[in-house]
């Protein structure tokens, strides 16, 4: 048989790294030398010591002059619920048109939850929006929708009827 050769020889080189791992680890070591002279005593005293290890901490220094707090939130101070006082802190749904006046230009009466009449022109602003035109049956204004971070999202037209009694 052609493969008993092969076979025979892979077992030789099997055996051989058996026996030469088995005499390498089974050598003694070499003999320790004794490290201080038994009639002496030794103490910590004549031990070296490693050095002490210098340590330079960097001087940080901090100036929030100027500087926002990191601690309070990025959309504080966004909260729409801090209305100012007079029309500027009134909101569209609120208003209610009361007449419009045509004269040198045209001028929409508005009442808020108040029961305070105001005169507007194209341009004036309320709280979440502004007055974009005046016809002589209804006024329309342009409310600015934001997103969470206070970005403007969309606009949208709302119209207010004038209604007669």
């Amino acid at each position: 048989m052609k493969g008993t050769g092969y076979f025979h020889l892979m077992i030789g080189i099997a055996v051989a790294v058996c026996f030469l791992n088995f005499t390498v680890f089974a050598q003694e070591p070499p003999p320790m030398e004794p490290v201080s002279d038994p009639g002496q005593e030794t103490s910590l005293d004549n031990i070296p010591r490693a050095p002490e290890p210098v340590t330079e901490e960097p001087q940080t220094t901090y100036n929030p002059q100027g500087a926002r707090d990191p601690f309070r939130s990025l959309l504080e101070g966004m909260d729409k619920e801090v209305r100012p006082p007079g029309l500027a802190g009134i909101q569209i749904s609120e208003l209610t048109l009361q007449g419009i006046q045509i004269g040198l230009g045209r001028t929409a009466i508005v009442k808020g939850p108040e029961n305070i009449a105001y005169g507007m022109e194209v341009g004036d602003t309320v709280f979440d929006g502004k007055l974009i035109e005046i016809y002589n049956n209804k006024v329309v204004f342009e409310k600015i929708i934001y997103d969470a971070f206070g970005r403007e999202k969309e606009k949208q037209n709302i119209e207010i009827y004038l209604h007669r009694k």
